[in-house]
């Protein structure tokens, strides 16, 4: 399978973090791979979508912001600012790491240097906003949402397996939309369909012996996880929330699931999977993706 950058051109987004007026200004892999099923059932094309995803080969990345390039998450573990040779002043140092601590992401162009300590620049992609909005014919209809504009030549990318299908499906989504309160027009998206550049491909991996970034929230699968906890650098984050299915009338909660974020850094690649995290006598699969695409990091030997 060829990777493709899916570039997402968003006007005003909500991607929720557990409450209406908080909202991230990216979403991860499954976030999007939820929506794809939600595409594929539209349109008769479930088990093929699934057939699909479920191939070793198959992998989609978080989303990342895009500015003229692709920008990456900050990898954690990178580089040690924390520790001062015997020649920096103490004040140095704290300015070092304070800066460091705002950056987010980083062009790719730029992220080798801020590998091997190059202290970066952060920039800004979006506004963030609360916006108050109104129910009409309900009691107490107005409620507050926060909000994401993304700044005039700011947009998402994601990087996928491209094929017929799969192309089909980001082409549909772009008009359904991702995130929340899609029902007011967030989360709309013009979709451009790019190579990678050759430098970038010759980086972007499955299987590697070698310090690497997952670019993925993911999960390894047993056997790879106490490795991966042993050697590697990450983060932690949960995966949870309720289930909307048309076959139940009441909600339910999923199975909450905690993964590695997008932007851990560990020795060798692991393999990911796609776990079914339905609750208990569910009449059907809830699946959450969780599967990694890796960033070679080359670093000085």
């Amino acid at each position: 399978m060829t990777y493709k950058m899916y570039v997402m051109k968003f006007h005003t987004t909500h991607f929720g973090v557990g409450s209406l007026d908080s909202s991230k200004m990216t979403f991860s892999a499954d976030r999007l791979f939820s929506s794809l099923v939600i595409e594929a059932k539209k349109i008769g094309k479930l088990d093929e979508f699934l057939s699909l995803s479920s191939q070793d080969d198959f992998v989609l990345t978080d989303a990342f912001p895009y500015h003229l390039c692709p920008f990456f998450p900050k990898p954690i573990g990178y580089p040690k600012f924390d520790q001062p040779d015997l020649i920096t002043d103490v004040k140095e140092v704290r300015r070092q790491a304070k800066k460091a601590k705002k950056l987010q992401f980083i062009a790719f162009e730029d992220f080798d240097d801020y590998v091997k300590g190059t202290l970066i620049d952060a920039k800004e992609h979006a506004v963030t906003n609360i916006v108050t909005k109104n129910q009409p014919y309900k009691k107490c209809g107005f409620f507050q949402v926060s909000t994401v504009r993304f700044l005039d030549d700011s947009s998402l990318y994601m990087i996928a397996n491209e094929s017929d299908l799969f192309n089909n499906l980001m082409t549909s989504l772009q008009y359904s939309g991702i995130g929340g309160k899609r029902s007011i027009g967030y989360g709309r998206f013009e979709l451009t369909i790019l190579d990678i550049p050759e430098e970038l491909k010759n980086r972007l991996t499955q299987v590697h012996q070698g310090p690497v970034m997952t670019l993925t929230t993911s999960l390894p699968i047993e056997e790879d996880l106490d490795k991966a906890m042993e050697d590697g650098f990450y983060l932690l984050t949960k995966s949870s929330g309720f289930v909307f299915s048309t076959e139940v009338k009441e909600n339910y909660r999923k199975q909450d699931l905690f993964k590695f974020s997008s932007g851990s850094t560990f020795y060798e690649t692991y393999k990911g999977l796609i776990v079914d995290v339905r609750p208990l006598n569910f009449p059907h699969a809830v699946l959450n993706y969780a599967k990694p695409l890796f960033l070679k990091i080359e670093v000085e030997s």
